[in-house]
């Protein structure tokens, strides 16, 4: 019997629940469900068979670790509970404090922590879209009583083609009547992918400076668009309450606060996120939203819910060049434009970002379009 290294078990088990790791007997459903496993048969097993045998610097130096899209698809398949995805995280903080990060991971958070967002746009940027709203939009200055913060997120701030969504929002918000704010110039990163990139220690630096800033204007409850957003104030910040943007939407669309008066007759199939799936089972929502469209006909893809493939876009993946030999965002655009739907439609702005690029890569985006939920919501409400 092969003996396990507790004291290395003992690095990854202190914030990420994997301590079980020692309860893996390699059965390879990891490496089966993982989108990207087609680069190499033995991952992600191989890597937990490197901390069991206490092979530290095997896992440093293994540039699989950063394939990782941290989808959270080889966690929720394991039947050992061993954490795969959560384990690819701590070698990666291990990695990082051991100054392995590769370039691309390194530019990543480094844009985050100069300008507190991935692009590395000016961060007194932040606020310009509001400049493009077709409505007055509020802040925590001019809306001193507002009663939920608006977080608008970094792509929805700083992302071409994800801030006409945010003016969308914007819209809604004001035509059902919630009293919001957004921080403008002075809103950060949530720091959600800059966990999943390993990097604890600007995390933590993220989440103090939010929390200062939330303190400042009393802040109780949070507004989001963003799955990732979400996922990191719902479950790593304490004592916020935290709602999606659809979640309103819906609820407005039931209590006639909302009127979806234009039919829009077109097939669509919706994109499961992994952040509001596998990460906070998440699924029903975005489809009763999409369902109260008329004229919608939805479809599903072979892979949806919880089985659903990743876009390509977790774990600060989403503004670099994926280091793997495949594309996990071609490969699902291509799944997407086979169901015969007019409209990819997703509720994640990562989501939105990969998947159009691999709409363009398969050519197939002279068949299928890719739009937020919320650009739908807003034909069918405004256009």
């Amino acid at each position: 019997m092969v003996k396990v290294n507790l004291e290395l078990v003992e690095i990854f088990k202190e914030e990420f629940g994997a301590e079980t790791v020692t309860e893996c007997f390699n059965c390879g459903n990891c490496t089966a469900i993982c989108p990207v496993s087609t680069v190499d048969h033995l991952f992600p097993r191989r890597l937990i068979r490197y901390v069991q045998l206490g092979l530290e610097e095997k896992l440093l130096e293994a540039p699989e670790t950063w394939w990782c899209l941290t989808c959270r698809q080889c966690t929720v398949t394991c039947p050992r509970q061993a954490y795969p995805t959560e384990l690819m995280v701590a070698i990666r903080k291990d990695a990082i404090e051991s100054g392995r990060a590769p370039p691309h991971i390194r530019d990543f958070l480094t844009n985050i922590q100069k300008q507190k967002n991935p692009w590395g746009v000016g961060k007194f940027k932040r606020d310009q879209w509001v400049k493009k709203a077709n409505v007055e939009v509020p802040t925590v200055k001019t809306n001193q009583e507002f009663e939920w913060l608006w977080f608008v997120d970094c792509a929805h701030s700083f992302d071409n083609r994800n801030v006409p969504v945010s003016n969308m929002i914007a819209e809604i918000l004001n035509h059902i009547g919630i009293n919001y704010a957004i921080l403008g110039r002075e809103e950060g990163c949530c720091g959600n992918d800059v966990r999943r990139a390993g990097e604890e220690g600007l995390f933590q630096l993220l989440k103090e400076e939010n929390e200062k800033t939330f303190g400042k204007y009393g802040v109780e409850k949070i507004l989001v668009a963003s799955p990732h957003c979400y996922n990191t104030f719902k479950n790593e910040y304490d004592g916020y309450e935290v709602k999606l943007v659809l979640e309103v939407i819906l609820d407005a669309i039931k209590s006639g606060k909302l009127e979806l008066k234009k039919p829009i007759e077109k097939k669509v199939v919706y994109h499961d996120s992994c952040f509001l799936g596998r990460y906070n089972d998440i699924y029903e929502l975005p489809r009763e939203v999409l369902r109260a469209i008329p004229g919608i006909e939805l479809v599903e893809m072979p892979r949806s819910y919880q089985q659903a493939l990743c876009c390509g876009g977790g774990g600060g993946l989403v503004v670099s060049e994926y280091p793997g030999e495949i594309r996990v965002n071609n490969e699902r655009a291509k799944e997407a434009a086979e169901t015969g739907a007019d409209i990819l439609a997703v509720a994640c702005p990562f989501c939105m970002i990969m998947l159009e690029d691999g709409v363009k890569a398969e050519k197939v985006d002279d068949k299928i379009e890719v739009k937020d939920i919320i650009e739908l919501v807003w034909e069918s409400a405004f256009g």
